[in-house]
């Protein structure tokens, strides 16, 4: 199948949270969406409730199955416009003395090497596109907090891969941009405050005083994906209600 002028996105991560979300938005906004994830049940749910959809099982922490999803892609439809990196594991508890070096690796093996996988290899495409990459990473990489050094290590260097891979392609019309969010109502976060007995989440935390739903932050990446944000690039947005000015302040909750 060859889309022709029918822009193209692959949203990895794509089968739930803010994935899916976006995947829906830009699907409504005229795109062929590729989603990628692990499990085939939950790329096939999400293909059949997205038109003009198409479903890549990959294990993105794997560098050859990383590029092979993007090769599957461009192959399938003959372009790649957008690359949106969604995808990523929060990885267990635990202070940094204690941790296994089977965790680390998967969780910087997964949200930041997996990214940086399937940003090398769509660049071939996207040059010819002048496309843009977003990758979704988190407040954790600007914000610590106890036990979660994995994950925001991983998202830390995910935002220092953003401005170098920026700067890199921008000679090619690639943008590289970052999306960074506070707590949002994804499948994770609602067993987390299922299990803390807080159901409506951390809401004291910034300044809106609630939870992001996953469609919020998909309007975000959408925007950094699309020609409305043609000069912005590098850059590390963060879309968190206020809550890392308000830490900054000294008046988080």
């Amino acid at each position: 199948m060859d889309s022709t002028d029918t822009p193209v996105a692959l949203v990895t991560g794509g089968t739930s949270g803010i994935g899916l979300a976006t995947a829906r938005l830009l699907s409504e906004h005229g795109h062929t969406v590729a989603v990628c994830g692990r499990d085939q049940q939950r790329l096939d749910r999400a293909a059949r409730e997205l038109p003009r959809a198409h479903a890549v099982r990959a294990d993105l922490a794997k560098w050859e199955a990383a590029a092979a999803a993007v090769a599957e892609v461009v192959s399938t439809f003959g372009r790649l416009d957008v690359l949106v990196n969604a995808h990523g594991v929060v990885g267990k508890p635990g202070p940094v003395a204690d941790l296994p070096a089977a965790e680390w690796d998967d969780v910087l093996g997964t949200n930041l090497m997996g990214a940086i996988a399937t940003t090398v290899a769509a660049v071939p495409a996207l040059r010819r596109t002048r496309g843009a990459v977003v990758h979704v990473a988190s407040i954790s990489a600007i914000q610590a907090a106890p036990l979660t050094a994995p994950y925001g290590v991983s998202k830390a260097g995910l935002v220092a891969f953003t401005k170098h891979a920026a700067a890199d392609l921008a000679e090619f019309g690639i943008r590289v941009n970052a999306v960074l969010p506070g707590w949002v109502r994804t499948p994770p976060a609602v067993a987390y405050f299922e299990e803390i007995g807080r159901p409506e989440g951390p809401t004291e935390g910034n300044f809106l005083g609630r939870v992001a739903e996953p469609v919020e932050i998909a309007e975000v990446i959408a925007f950094l994906a699309s020609p409305k944000a043609s000069f912005i690039t590098g850059e590390a947005v963060v879309a968190d209600g206020g809550d890392w000015i308000k830490m900054a302040d000294g008046e988080s909750g």
